[in-house]
């Protein structure tokens, strides 16, 4: 870690709680000067000791395929956007092998792209399900998407 940014990581996890939106903590940390490339910077290493548990359990599900394992974490423009219950969705998909890396991918794009505001887990079965990338990995119904 950088140590120029410990003081002002320790600031901001006396201000915000571990769950409160990155869009609050990138706008604070704008209001007090810093340019975008700090801020992608700082945004990392605050959230790096934070990642939940869905890209890890990913990581887990991969070795027990015999997948090389690999570990694709949020961005900083991507915490702020989907919902715990969607990434978890997604890396599901991806360790049950019902979607490769670029499918993945894809749907992540697709989402940013498309869905305006926070990404909740019913957007993500909609456009697996629209991709056709979703073959029940999930079990259960889904609605029909018109």
């Amino acid at each position: 870690m950088d140590d120029r940014w410990a003081p002002v990581l320790d600031e901001l996890r006396e201000r915000f709680a571990a769950d409160t939106d990155v869009v609050e903590v990138e706008a604070y940390l704008s209001s007090k000067g810093y340019d975008r490339r700090q801020i992608g910077e700082i945004l990392s290493l605050l959230y790096s000791d934070t990642v939940s548990s869905p890209a890890l359990i990913g990581l887990a599900a991969e070795s027990e395929t015999g997948r090389a394992p690999s570990l694709r974490v949020q961005g900083p423009h991507e915490r702020g956007r989907f919902t715990a219950d969607a990434w978890g969705y997604l890396v599901t998909l991806y360790a049950s092998g019902a979607v490769n890396l670029n499918d993945f991918e894809h749907l992540v794009e697709r989402a940013l792209v498309h869905v305006d505001g926070r990404i909740s887990l019913a957007d993500i079965r909609a456009l697996a399900d629209d991709a056709g990338l979703d073959d029940g990995a999930m079990g259960g119904e889904h609605p029909l998407i018109h």
